[in-house]
C-alpha cells in the first residue's frame, strides 16, 4: 500500500532548493579537484617567490573552502532528510526551524560560491600568467 506524501508548498520548495545546492556543491567538489591538478601541474613553473606565495595563498583559500563546503555539506544532508521526512508523515512540520535552515543554507552557499569565483579567478589569471611566458 502506498502511503501518501504531504509537505508544504513551501517546503517543498525548500526541498528543490536544498537539491540544487546539493548539486552545486557536487559540482564545486569536481571544480576544485580540477583546481588542485592545475596548480600542482603548474607548480614548477611558479619558481619565482611571488608566484609561489601566490599559489601557496590560492591553495590555502581553497582548502579552507573545501572544508566550509564539507561541512555546508552535512548541513544540507539533515535539512533535506528532514524535509524528506516531514513529506513522510514522520516528523511535523516546523515552518519556522526550516525557514531558519534554510536563509542559513543560502547565505552559505553565496559566501562559498563568491569565495570559490574569487580565488578560481586567481589561479587562472596565475596559469594565464605563466601561458604568456
Amino acid at each position: 500500500m502506498e502511503s501518501e506524501l504531504s509537505i508544504s508548498a513551501r517546503s517543498l520548495q525548500f526541498y528543490m532548493i536544498s537539491k540544487h545546492w546539493a548539486s552545486d556543491l557536487e559540482f564545486f567538489r569536481i571544480e576544485t579537484a580540477f583546481l588542485h591538478r592545475l596548480m600542482s601541474s603548474n607548480i614548477t613553473r611558479l619558481i619565482n617567490e611571488a608566484g609561489i606565495r601566490d599559489l601557496t595563498h590560492a591553495g590555502a583559500t581553497l582548502h579552507d573552502l573545501e572544508k566550509e563546503e564539507a561541512l555546508m555539506t552535512q548541513s544540507l544532508d539533515m535539512q533535506l532528510t528532514k524535509l524528506e521526512l516531514i513529506a513522510e508523515d514522520v516528523i511535523p512540520e516546523d515552518m519556522e526551524e526550516i525557514w531558519e535552515k534554510h536563509i542559513e543554507l543560502e547565505n552559505r552557499v553565496a559566501h562559498l560560491t563568491n569565495s570559490y569565483r574569487q580565488v578560481k579567478k586567481e589561479i587562472f589569471e596565475l596559469v594565464e600568467g605563466l601561458m604568456r611566458e
